[in-house]
């Protein structure tokens, strides 16, 4: 018996094809423009690499820069006290804006060569941008010489002057030579902070030792450089056991190694004859009779 021949199963229609709409040709540009653009820094920094001539390098770098690797933006962090313009006439100060012509080592030496940069660093950012980042040398002293007023970092390096509140507080060091002594002098005052916070100024005398002079009046004459630390040290330790300062002394000279000698002040000077006569003129009084019950 010929049975009908089975129905085959209903076959699902066949998914259409994915098309994908062709980019713009705008931004088929781009891509190409960037993708040659990133092949041109590449010769570049080959070229730097290899040493070619340095036509070929200016070709190449000139090429990157034309292309969008150039310095467009310029990033400074730290600057407290430096004008901002000078730094971004150090970064732009070259022959050309192309990033992979940046010599970062120079550029960071010539930024430190700025008044008040201690240390500048420097990268680039790429397409377009240098970061500066920089460490500013403070003020711990204020130097006087000639009539002129410049202050000090904590190496002697001369830096600007600052309005008078923002250096209210700072020693003041008086003499030719201050400044090339001023490193060692301060980190010896370092060493004791009491006596640091009751320091007015110093004077440099005869280029081989300091005069203190403290705000309660008193001067304090070191001996020369190379014995001032231990005979400071000296003072600041019979100053903590029994207060020196503030009780009516004039001048305390340590120059000769292991002594002290004092003046008093003219005031003092005058109470202390005072109660030496009333010593002197004062009857002896005879003993007290006993007295019996």
């Amino acid at each position: 018996m010929n049975r009908p021949l089975a129905r085959p199963a209903a076959v699902a229609p066949a998914a259409p094809p994915l098309r994908l709409a062709m980019a713009p040709r705008r931004v088929w540009r781009l891509l190409l423009l960037g993708f040659g653009a990133l092949a041109l820094a590449a010769a570049a920094v080959w070229a730097v690499a290899l040493g070619l001539p340095q036509r070929l390098l200016l070709a190449a770098a000139v090429a990157s820069a034309d292309a969008g690797f150039a310095v467009r933006q310029v990033i400074v962090e730290g600057d407290r006290r430096q004008d901002r313009l000078s730094i971004y006439r150090e970064v732009l100060s070259g022959g050309t804006d192309a990033m992979i012509l940046l010599d970062l080592p120079d550029l960071a030496a010539r930024l430190a060569r700025l008044p008040w940069v201690a240390e500048a660093e420097v990268r680039r950012i790429w397409p377009d941008t240098v970061k500066v980042r920089l460490h500013e040398r403070e003020p711990v002293a204020v130097w006087q010489a000639g009539g002129r007023y410049r202050l000090l970092d904590a190496g002697g390096r001369p830096l600007p002057m600052l309005p008078a509140a923002e250096i209210a507080g700072l020693p003041l060091l008086v003499g030719a030579g201050a400044d090339a002594a001023a490193p060692g002098f301060l980190r010896m005052m370092a060493r004791h902070p009491e006596l640091a916070a009751s320091l007015v100024g110093a004077v440099r005398v005869g280029g081989r030792r300091w005069d203190l002079r403290m705000k309660t009046g008193e001067t304090i004459a070191l001996p020369e450089d190379a014995a001032a630390p231990a005979a400071l040290a000296r003072f600041a330790a019979a100053h903590a056991a029994r207060p020196l300062l503030g009780q009516g002394f004039a001048r305390f000279d340590l120059r000769i190694e292991g002594q002290m000698a004092v003046r008093l002040t003219p005031e003092a000077r005058i109470e202390a004859e005072k109660r030496a006569r009333a010593r002197l003129l004062a009857p002896a009084l005879p003993p007290a009779p006993e007295v019996r019950t």
